[in-house]
C-alpha cells in the first residue's frame, strides 16, 4: 500500500493524516529533542491526546541545505527511496509499522513515525550478533544492483569511500580532535606511501573484478534497528543508503557494534552463509574474496580513524582489533596496482 506523500508539512501534521491515529485530537504537544550520530536533522516528539487515548510519534525535518552531512554526501533526500514502489514493496518487512507519512521539496523533507523506541536494538540485545547478521543477510539478498541503481541519490562505492574522509569530518566541532588523532595513527600504522595510495584512491570499482551490488543501509548497528525478535530486526535511519557490496554493512557492522575480543571471522562466514542461503546459491571463491576487498576498503575509510580514536592503545585486545583491521586493510591496498 505504501506510505502517504503529504504536499506540505503542514499537510503532514493535519487531522487528515493525524486523525487516521488519533481519532477525536483534543491536544496536541511538540518538543525538539536531542539525537547522537552525525546527522544534522532535527527530531520532534509529537504528544497527541484523544478521546481515550495518548500517543506519542515522532518527526523528522532534515534541511539539506544546513546539514553538513548531507552537503558532504550530496543527499538530495537519500533516505526517501525506501517509499519508491518498487523497493518499498522488498522493504516493507523490514520498516513494518514505523513509517506514516512524508514530505519532500528540493530543499528539505519531514518523516512522520511511530514510537517504536521500545524496540531500539541499543537498548537490548545489541549483542545478539547472530540475529543482526542474519536478518541483514535477508535484506540484501531482496535486491540486486539493478533493483537501486537507477537512483543517483543513493550513496555509491565512490561517494562512501569519500564522504567521511578527514576533512569532512574536521568541519564537525564535537568530532575534529578524535579525527585528527585517529586520522594521525592510520597514518602512522600504514606509513607514507600506502597512506598516500589509501587517501587519492579513485575509480574503486575499476580497480577489482566485477562483484554483485546490492542495496545497502550505510549506517547498519543497533542504534539504527528495531530489535521486534531475534527473527525479526527492523531497519530505521537510511540517510546513508547506497548501492554497494553488501559487505560494507556486514564489516561496518562488525567495526562499529561487535565487541572487539569477539571471533570477526565467524561472524563474517555466518553471514555469508545466511546471505547464501536466502540467495539460493553459493559465491564463488573469486566473488566472495572481491566483496570482502570492496567491504574492508570501504568500512576502514569510514570508520577505522573513529575506531583508533575510541580505542585504548595501551589494551592488548584493543590493539589485537586495531591490527587486524590494518592488516586486512594493507592486504587490500597492495592488491590494488
Amino acid at each position: 500500500m505504501g506510505v502517504y506523500r503529504a504536499s506540505s508539512i503542514k499537510d503532514l501534521l493535519s487531522e487528515k493524516v493525524l486523525g487516521n491515529i488519533v481519532s477525536n485530537i483534543i491536544d496536541m504537544d511538540i518538543k525538539n529533542i536531542s539525537t547522537t550520530g552525525l546527522s544534522g536533522s532535527k527530531m520532534y516528539k509529537l504528544r497527541i491526546k484523544g478521546d481515550n487515548i495518548n500517543k506519542i510519534l515522532y518527526l523528522k525535518v532534515n534541511n539539506l541545505k544546513e546539514d553538513w552531512l548531507a552537503k558532504v554526501s550530496n543527499d538530495k533526500g537519500r533516505e526517501l527511496t525506501i517509499f519508491k514502489e518498487n523497493i518499498f514493496d522488498k522493504l516493507e518487512e523490514f520498516i513494518k509499522d514505523v513509517y506514516i507519512a512524508y514530505y519532500e521539496d528540493s530543499e528539505s523533507y519531514a518523516i512522520l513515525m511511530n514510537d517504536m523506541s521500545n524496540y531500539i536494538g541499543a537498548d537490548k540485545n545489541s549483542d545478539d550478533y547472530y540475529a543482526y547478521l542474519d536478518n541483514l543477510a535477508k535484506f540484501h539478498a531482496k535486491f540486486n544492483e539493478y533493483d537501486v541503481l537507477r537512483y543517483k541519490s543513493l550513496l555509491s562505492v565512490e561517494g562512501y569511500y569519500y564522504f567521511l574522509k578527514e576533512e569532512n569530518l574536521s568541519q564537525v566541532e564535537e568530532f575534529k580532535e578524535d579525527n585528527r588523532y585517529g586520522w594521525r595513527k592510520v597514518k602512522e600504522f600504514l606509513g607514507d606511501e600506502l597512506y598516500k595510495k589509501y587517501c587519492e584512491l579513485r575509480n574503486i570499482d575499476q580497480k577489482f573484478p566485477y562483484y554483485p551490488k546490492t542495496f545497502v543501509h550505510g549506517d547498519y548497528r543497533p542504534d539504527n534497528t528495531l530489535y521486534m525478535d531475534k527473527y525479526d530486526v527492523r531497519f530505521i535511519d537510511w540517510a546513508n543508503s547506497g548501492c554497494g557490496p553488501c559487505t560494507l554493512d556486514l564489516l561496518w557492522y562488525i567495526m562499529s557494534s561487535v565487541d572487539y575480543k569477539t571471533d570477526k571471522i565467524d561472524l563474517i562466514y555466518f553471514y555469508k552463509e545466511s546471505l547464501e542461503k536466502y540467495l539460493g546459491y553459493s559465491f564463488t571463491k573469486k566473488t566472495w574474496e572481491t566483496l570482502l576487498k570492496v567491504g574492508i576498503l570501504c568500512s576502514c575509510r569510514m570508520f577505522l580513524a573513529a575506531l583508533i580514536s575510541r580505542s585504548d592503545l595501551n589494551d592488548k585486545y584493543h590493539v589485537h582489533n586495531i591490527n587486524w583491521w590494518i592488516e586486512n586493510l594493507i592486504i587490500v591496498l597492495d592488491s590494488i596496482s
